[in-house]
């Protein structure tokens, strides 16, 4: 049977249709299964390890290295292979190249090779060597504007603190840049601004240039302070201002340093300092509006806390920050415990420098109760606060009434007016675990028979402390006490005023008060003079914790230092945000049959405000 060709042709288009989707069909997986070749090769390929050493550099440039080599920033890709290896590894050379040009480097010359260890892992090394560093040969400084006729604007250009001959560092003189526009613009021209800034570089000779142009803008003034508030008096408020004053050149650091004035004084919850260039007189001169909002008046605060030596203890605190309008401020603080109570009532005159300086009354009632000492004391104290030579010091006069009873002595009744003097000083660093700094503390006072006082007295008391860094996490810290007192009746002298050693913060292995002279039934008197040293080490053991180990000596005596008591042990130390939290165990070293002693003695103590 014989068909014509224009018959067979719907025939062979269908078949050709029908194979190609066949083909297609038989290529392509279901819904519910995956190829599995794709996923095999998927899942066979590792990337490579490799391991980058570059030699020549030191830890800087090497670090600055690192950070810009591609291959660094690749090897954890999951998608990274032997090809993308090998294609960053030539472009490695001009990686480290680049990285070091910012520290005046600019010919470097690059080694480098790709091997492959035995564990299929690979090694890339790059040996560098640096070449010469670009030097500065002209440093063109060029101040336009008012400021170029400023002695005071041309000694800091001369003081630029890039010189030539230097290396040119990048950074180096960036920052330099941003310091003299920044001490230029604290001598009152803070409109200054950036002309010209250039770095020129001469690879065929070494050497670079610096051309620099400022535009110095007019220089400003302070103007009149206008304080908006309406709760203290303006005159009072401006006695906080104590080292900037109208006519002074304006500059952003002074406004700021204005409202930290204000801010630390206690009085204001918020200060906004702001200068207002629409209103600047023919002078130059800048009205500064200075905005005002009172902190709350009144200030209550709880405290809860544990010592050993008094046991578990409360403490309230009421401060009345405002008064009056001239900032006469008050606080009354009362801490309870079974074994020490006090209540004290201060009021505060702000005089002089108020940062530093007030008068102040203060009354306190004050009861103790020990294994050996009974007492009830009243104190009356009138006195001036005040920072001298960075001391915080303070001259004062003293009422005090005790009734006391020690042992079996009968009680004691010492009225007593003494004159004072005291000065302190801190300066440790900024830390919760702080390892660096030192503090100390000294007071003297007197008395006479001449002036109301039923006893005749001198005494002087000397406390210090230090702290010295050891390795990474350690430090050691090392105090002393001095106490030095004569009285014309030592029976009647106050217990409040006897120096007594042990416990927590003198020797410890032994309990609170419980090394002194003794009476006939051997209970601790307390004693003319004191003198107590300890020396222990601190060690960081993770964020919060340390250990500590220590070695305490002391003794408090009346006319002669005959013994010295020892202790020694350990403890942890929790640093919180709020404070340390101290534990410590301490062993007695000293046996004495006058003084009783236990085998060990536990010390906890922590204190929480809210």
């Amino acid at each position: 049977m014989k068909y014509h060709f224009k018959q067979l042709l719907p025939a062979v288009i269908f078949s050709l249709l029908f194979a190609i989707a066949h083909s297609a069909l038989a290529g392509t997986s279901t819904p519910n299964q995956p190829d599995t070749s794709i996923q095999t090769t998927k899942n066979s390929h590792k990337p490579p390890k490799v391991q980058i050493e570059i030699i020549g550099l030191d830890d800087e440039l090497k670090a600055n290295s690192m950070a810009y080599l591609e291959l660094r920033k690749s090897i954890d890709n999951p998608h990274f292979s032997l090809a993308w290896l090998k294609k960053l590894h030539k472009k490695a050379n001009k990686n480290i190249s680049d990285a070091i040009h910012p520290f005046g480097y600019y010919h470097a010359i690059v080694t480098s090779t790709l091997e492959q260890n035995d564990d299929n892992s690979w090694l890339a090394t790059y040996t560098v060597d640096k070449g010469k560093a670009v030097t500065l040969n002209l440093i063109n400084i060029v101040i336009i504007g008012p400021a170029n006729d400023d002695a005071e604007v041309l000694q800091s250009i001369d003081n630029f603190s890039i010189k030539a001959g230097d290396i040119l560092v990048h950074e180096t003189y960036e920052n330099a840049k941003s310091d003299l526009i920044m001490s230029i613009a604290r001598m009152g021209y803070s409109k200054i601004s950036t002309q010209q800034k250039k770095v020129l570089i001469d690879l065929k000779t070494n050497h670079a240039e610096i051309h620099l142009t400022l535009d110095s803008g007019i220089k400003y003034y302070l103007g009149d302070f206008n304080i908006h508030q309406d709760f203290l008096n303006d005159d009072f408020i401006m006695t906080y201002i104590q080292n900037i004053k109208p006519g002074d050149s304006h500059s952003k650091d002074k406004l700021l340093e204005i409202q930290d004035d204000l801010l630390s004084s206690g009085y204001f919850s918020k200060a906004d300092v702001q200068a207002d260039y629409k209103k600047v007189n023919a002078e130059q001169q800048i009205p500064i509006d200075i905005f005002l909002e009172p902190s709350k008046r009144h200030k209550f605060s709880v405290g809860l806390g544990y010592d050993t030596q008094i046991e578990t203890n409360l403490s309230l605190r009421w401060k009345n920050r405002r008064i009056n309008r001239l900032g006469h401020n008050s606080d009354v603080i009362s801490k309870f415990s079974p074994k020490q109570n006090y209540i004290r009532g201060s009021y505060w005159i702000p005089t002089g420098n108020p940062h530093t300086d007030k008068y102040g009354i203060i009354s306190k009632f004050e009861s103790e109760d020990t294994d050996t000492t009974d007492r009830d004391t009243f104190d009356l104290q009138v006195g001036y606060w005040f920072e001298w030579q960075k001391w915080d010091s303070s001259l004062f006069t003293e009422y005090k009434y005790e009734r006391f009873t020690i042992g079996d002595d009968p009680r004691q009744d010492t009225e007593l007016l003494s004159l004072g003097f005291s000065a302190e000083k801190f300066n440790y660093e900024k830390a919760l675990f702080p390892r660096n700094g030192w503090e100390f503390t000294g007071q003297i006072r007197l008395a006479s028979e001449e002036l109301i006082s039923d006893v005749s007295y001198a005494r002087l008391y000397l406390k210090s402390q230090a702290l010295f860094p050891i390795a990474t996490n350690g430090r050691l810290n090392v105090r002393g006490e001095l106490g030095l007192s004569g009285s014309s009746d030592f029976d009647s002298y106050p217990s409040s005023l006897r120096f007594y050693a042990g416990g927590d913060q003198s020797v410890r292995g032994y309990k609170w008060k419980a090394l002194g002279p003794t009476d006939s039934n051997g209970e601790v008197t307390g004693g003319k003079n004191l003198l107590t040293a300890s020396i222990e080490y601190n060690h960081k053991v993770a964020e919060s914790w340390a250990i500590a180990g220590f070695v305490d000596t002391g003794n408090s005596y009346n006319d002669t230092l005959d013994k010295l008591f020892w202790g020694t042990g350990f403890g942890l130390r929790y640093i919180s945000p709020i404070g340390l939290v101290r534990t410590d165990l301490g062993f007695p070293l000293t046996d004495d049959k006058d003084i009783s002693t236990d085998n060990f003695v536990f010390y906890f103590g922590f204190e929480v405000t809210l």
